[in-house]
């Protein structure tokens, strides 16, 4: 059933037989709702060790008021994010891990991984060598994780830029999501949900046959919003949309970090396409992360801030001279803040 070479890095690791149930039976032994794992659980906070919370160290003597509005920030909890630009994934993982359980045992941590290559569309995902890299890497970083707890976001924007792939392109991005879900499907305390795009972004259609093609059924489900600002509300509807797509049995999980004011809509779609959801201007933190939702929402796990709320997204700003991709914005970061409104719209 799973993938012998995935079986054999995570044995040599120590992972236990158990790290081969399913993700139901693997969910109950590590003392998890197979419905809401999230629910009742406290997501790790750290402030201090937060990206906002070490601008704050930076600037609270020269800057006071900024520091204290990001604490906002600061004090929730932060989806730790993995990439390319970690080259022993394993070690930093576990590093992380590590030390959420000695600041705040019991604690469940948030991560989420951006290691895929996105070629310009029609392109191909990865030439076959950067494939064996990406699966390297996953192996690398399911042995970090080993036994312990952990919620992971599995690769930002995977399926929100595989529609413009060509389809030898697509089938590699198939395999190379498929290889990571196997890889981290088997740990027995690691909650998955792969990206699954924005209402605004794709037809729900062509989002659920990837989903299905990549093995969204081994894992706990998919997550939504990640680098848009769309409304809650309407990320709702589109997951239990593509819950009804699926069959019924994944669950999903919302990113709130900037959709506190809704998506900024151009004048032109035609030429700007639905949204800018590269670092618009007047967007607000959204509902705070959290496992508890409404039980209304069926299917729905939680909203969580994946997309780290301060973080430029590079060039692409309608705003001149944006800082480089990734790094800490405070302006934007305290618009963010003036303009939150945590409430499900």
């Amino acid at each position: 059933m799973f993938d012998t070479s995935i079986r054999r890095t995570l044995l040599a690791a120590g992972v236990a037989l158990a790290a081969l149930l399913t993700p139901v039976a693997a969910a109950s032994a590590a003392g998890l709702s197979p419905a809401n794992p999230l629910a009742g659980q406290r997501l790790f906070s750290d402030p201090p060790n937060t990206i906002a919370g070490r601008v704050i160290a930076q600037i609270r003597h020269r800057r006071p008021r900024a520091a204290r509005l990001l604490r906002v920030i600061a004090r929730e909890p932060e989806t730790k994010r993995f990439g390319g630009f970690d080259p022993r994934p394993g070690e930093a993982v576990a590093a992380y891990l590590d030390r959420a359980a000695s600041v705040d045992p019991g604690a469940l941590p948030l991560a989420a991984t951006y290691r895929l290559s996105h070629e310009a569309c029609g392109g191909v995902s990865d030439s076959s060598l950067a494939a064996d890299a990406y699966k390297r890497w996953y192996a690398d970083f399911a042995r970090g994780i080993g036994a312990r707890r952990i919620v992971v976001f599995l690769e930002i924007d995977a399926l929100i830029t595989a529609k413009c792939l060509s389809p030898a392109g697509l089938a590699v991005r198939v395999d190379e999501l498929r290889y990571a879900i196997d890889a981290l499907a088997q740990l027995p305390g690691t909650i998955v949900y792969v990206d699954a795009g924005a209402a605004d972004a794709h037809d729900p259609g062509f989002v659920a046959s990837v989903l299905r093609r990549i093995g969204v059924g081994r894992i706990q489900g998919f997550f939504t919003n990640s680098t848009h600002q769309d409304w809650t509300s309407r990320e709702i509807r589109y997951g239990r949309d593509l819950v009804r797509r699926l069959g019924g049995s994944p669950h999903y999980v919302i990113s709130t970090a900037t959709n506190g004011r809704g998506p900024l809509i151009p004048k032109s779609r035609v030429r700007y396409g639905n949204s800018f959801h590269c670092n618009a201007p007047g967007r607000g933190l959204g509902p705070k992360p959290t496992g508890n939702v409404p039980s209304r929402y069926r299917h729905l796990d939680g909203f969580a801030w994946i997309g780290n709320p301060g973080r430029s997204a590079g060039a692409c700003s309608k705003t001149p001279n944006p800082p480089p991709s990734g790094s800490f914005w405070v302006d934007y970061a305290i618009s963010l803040v003036r303009n939150a409104d945590f409430r499900i719209r």
